[in-house]
């Protein structure tokens, strides 16, 4: 015979587990709709500083070849995703640097040609 905490427990594992099964869906939803977005040339939904650093992620995850800042800046403005800074190479350049210095970094910069690459299995945080 089972024990209310036994079937209080057994429930807490299914909700855990539908949970797990659920943020997994809907990240692949999320990448789905990115990728219709860019097929489609819209912009996606209104850009916060996450979908920055994500699309900047992404431009160098998908270049063959490390990138100069300007060049990052070239690629992001065809995003479509809006910037409000006065100086989108500053801003962007800065948030290169957040992304190096991040936990664990995400980029790296070559210290004599001064490119930019991705660090290889660099994820994303959670929320990004």
């Amino acid at each position: 015979m089972h024990t209310s905490e036994d079937i209080l427990q057994k429930a807490r594992l299914m909700l855990r587990e539908e949970i797990g099964r659920l943020q997994q869906e809907l990240q692949a939803l999320k990448k789905r709709q990115e990728q219709l977005d860019k097929i489609l040339g819209t912009p996606g939904p209104v850009a916060g500083r996450q979908s920055i650093s994500r699309a900047i992620m992404e431009i160098l995850e998908t270049s063959p070849y490390p990138l100069s800042t300007r060049e990052i800046v070239e690629k992001f403005q065809t995003t479509g995703i809006p910037q409000r800074a006065k100086n989108p190479y500053n801003s962007i350049q800065a948030l290169l640097h957040h992304l190096k210095k991040s936990d664990p970094p995400r980029v790296v910069q070559d210290p004599v040609t001064r490119k930019w690459s991705p660090l290889p299995n660099a994820h994303p945080p959670q929320g990004d």
